[in-house]
């Protein structure tokens, strides 16, 4: 039904008009048209999804160390570089 939506929304169907050509097949709306909000509201979470920011679907799965685990070098070097950073909150004495 939403892939019908943006095809004629992309043609220049005014939405309202879309609404009237659509019905929901199952829930409990079944045989009804949905609101002009509803329509709407469908329609920008699909523009939303296809916007490509360039970042991954999905994240990459982490490891989380246990805290008797020993730190690996690179963990290491991160520890370092984040205490010699210098902290601009707080006051010097």
């Amino acid at each position: 039904m939403l892939t019908f939506a943006v095809a004629l929304k992309d043609k220049g169907v005014p939405v309202p008009e879309i609404a009237k050509k659509l019905t929901a097949k199952t829930g409990k709306n079944a045989g009804k048209s949905p609101s002009v909000a509803q329509l709407y509201r469908a329609l920008a979470d699909t523009d939303a999804a296809t916007v490509d920011d360039g970042l991954p679907l999905r994240p990459k799965p982490v490891h989380i160390r246990r805290a008797e685990a020993p730190l690996t070098p690179e963990e290491i070097d991160l520890r370092d570089c984040l205490q010699v950073q210098p902290r601009p909150n707080t006051k010097l004495r």
